[in-house]
């Protein structure tokens, strides 16, 4: 009666190595399916530093109010921001920062806060806010830090200090070339400032003459316009009229009436220049600025990184920036190679050294290739997966597959080799197939459902740890459970193709001659030579290991309360050791090719000296 039961209750367990080997073809059909889609879905994923799909729950708000003093800039323009955004839903924290002519509100939310709700919300606000500000302010803006906000690349570039005219140039033979490529967003220039028509009044001379400051700027803005002034109607045409006053030089500006028999030139000077900056960046002595260039949001980063290098190859062979130093700061391309070739070599190694244990263990060719297979297909899988799932392979997926290739050969080696055992005790190919893997169906299932159970309270990880962790998760849980299917379909098939028929079975002495008649001498005697080599190095390495464990597994079964004791005994001394010294950082220590230095210039020493000290 026993008996019946447990023969009943391992039909499902037979169920999947019984449909591998009745439906050959179909099972041949599958795998080949799954070999085209995956080849299409990596071929076709896209390629990404970091996961698709990340916001940090930050804003930043930044308004800008040319050169007002710190406390006008917070009661004009970070006070009102505060109060308006103090309102946006789920808002968690709020500081701002105000300094000459600058503040920036540093929003904080919620774990769970929908931010592109957020991000209308807080525009909302900054509208309700400008009501109360000063209308003579630049705008604000807002800064949402994604995935979209890391530029593509990075370009810097060294001008000659002898370019008198370094925006044109920079706008015309760089920023126009880089914005025309295929897949580029845009590309934002840090560090250049466009030349202004820049009026100095002298202070002494404007109260001589008994002019406002403020009058005088009013007056030149009434002579420098254009708007619609209506239309005419000539038959039936209709014609729109549009008055345009412009000044065309600095010189009409300093010729410029601003009161009887008093010019701008009279009063002050006039020149076209950059505005003041408060910053100076200089790289190899000279002057620099950085051109960022951010892509599309569909477009494949490093097919416009290609493209983004091929334009600036094309840039650095401009006679026009020839005293011009132009470099590539960052590119995502090239750390997305660098970091997939590593993993990819990574992998490749762990995979080979996979084999090469296995072909130690098993000491049979095929059964070691059949059992590696399982990994690329898995991978495959997993892959296929991903893809459809509208994930990219990036650094964090990589590392996911990377982690899971140990563990893709445990179920096939298992399956495998517990076939082999029943083939070897006298079985026929097919009942030992079938046999082989229900005795372990129920083990395997079980051993890699706790496998991928680990990964599972990831989902319950709050901050944005979750959204990292659930990528890293994926790609090792899918892979994983390709695996066990790999094991329980694939697995009896092929080795069912490579065991002998019962009736075909002959003696060691017939298989020998016929061995010599089909094999070359020669592979056969290195067959068995190394057949006994791995054997001798199995016997007086692992196999010792093997013996002493079954020794010290036997003692300890006869003292149980002992093994129990010590197990305590070393938890003990490991947590009142070395985990009570193990140090809790929020970021590891990381190798750097650079440094920064940080110098603190005395009060008295302004911008000027300051450039000079360095220089």
């Amino acid at each position: 009666m026993d008996t019946e039961r447990e023969s009943m209750s391992r039909d499902w367990q037979r169920d999947l190595p019984r449909f591998s080997l009745n439906r050959r073809i179909t099972v041949l059909v599958l795998m080949m399916t799954a070999l085209v889609v995956g080849a299409i879905s990596t071929a076709g994923i896209p390629l990404e530093l970091v996961p698709r799909g990340f916001e940090a729950p930050t804003l930043t708000v930044t308004a800008s109010w040319r050169d007002a003093p710190p406390r006008d800039v917070l009661d004009k323009l970070a006070i009102p921001l505060e109060e308006e955004l103090s309102t946006v839903r789920g808002l968690s924290e709020i500081n701002s920062y105000s300094s000459t002519g600058r503040c920036q509100v540093f929003l904080v939310f919620k774990q769970g806060t929908n931010m592109d709700i957020a991000y209308r919300q807080t525009r909302d606000r900054i509208l309700r806010a400008k009501a109360r500000m000063p209308t003579d302010i630049d705008p604000v803006k807002i800064l949402k830090i994604d995935s979209s906000s890391i530029p593509v690349m990075v370009i810097g570039i060294a001008i000659d200090p002898s370019v008198t005219d370094a925006y044109n140039l920079v706008q015309d033979e760089i920023i126009k070339p880089i914005s025309r490529v295929e897949g580029v967003a845009s590309a934002r220039s840090q560090g250049l400032r466009e030349k202004e028509v820049l009026v100095e009044l002298d202070r002494e001379k404007t109260r001589a003459a008994g002019l406002n400051i403020y009058l005088v700027a009013q007056k030149l803005a009434q002579d420098n316009f254009a708007l619609a002034s209506g239309e005419v109607r000539s038959g039936p045409q209709k014609l729109l009229l549009r008055s345009m006053a412009r000044y065309q030089d600095p010189d009409q500006v300093a010729a410029q009436l601003v009161a009887p028999s008093i010019r701008i030139s009279d009063i002050g000077t006039v020149r076209y220049a950059e505005p003041e900056k408060l910053w100076r960046v200089r790289v190899n002595s000279k002057p620099a600025l950085a051109i960022e260039v951010y892509k599309e949001g569909q477009a494949n980063t490093i097919e416009v990184g290609e493209r983004l290098e091929a334009a600036f190859d094309a840039m650095a062979a401009n006679p026009k920036l020839a005293n011009s130093e132009l470099g590539i700061l960052f590119t995502q391309a090239t750390v997305i190679k660098e970091a997939i070739g590593t993993l990819l070599d990574s992998g490749k190694i762990g995979a080979l050294l996979a084999a090469c244990v296995l072909f130690f263990f098993l000491r049979r060719v095929r059964m070691t290739l059949i059992i590696a297979a399982a990994i690329p297909l898995s991978l495959v899988i997993a892959l296929t997966a991903m893809y459809f799932a509208g994930e990219t392979l990036n650094i964090l997926s990589l590392l996911g597959l990377m982690i899971s290739v140990g563990l893709l050969v445990d179920n096939s080696v298992v399956v495998a080799e517990n076939i082999v055992r029943l083939y070897k005790d006298g079985a026929t190919p097919r009942r030992a197939a079938i046999d082989g893997t229900a005795e372990i169906a129920l083990a395997v299932i079980l051993a890699t459902t706790t496998s991928i159970v680990v990964f599972l309270p990831v989902a319950l990880v709050e901050g944005r740890g979750q959204f990292f962790l659930l990528r890293l998760a994926l790609p090792l849980t899918v892979s994983l459970a390709a695996s066990l299917v790999v094991a329980l379909i694939f697995i009896p098939l092929a080795v069912f193709v490579t065991l002998r028929p019962t009736s075909g079975r002959l003696s060691s002495h017939s298989r020998s001659d016929r061995a010599r008649g089909l094999i070359p001498r020669f592979a056969e005697t290195f067959h068995r030579l190394i057949d006994a080599s791995l054997g001798a190095a199995y016997r007086h390495s692992l196999g010792r290991i093997n013996n002493g464990y079954s020794r010290v597994l036997g003692f300890f079964i006869r003292r149980r309360f002992d093994l129990i004791l010590a197990i305590v005994l070393v938890f003990v001394a490991t947590m009142a050791g070395p985990a009570a010294h193990l140090k809790v950082v929020d970021v590891s220590e990381e190798d750097r090719q650079d440094f920064d230095l940080n110098v603190e210039l005395p009060p008295s020493y302004n911008l000027d000296d300051a450039e000079a000290y360095f220089t």
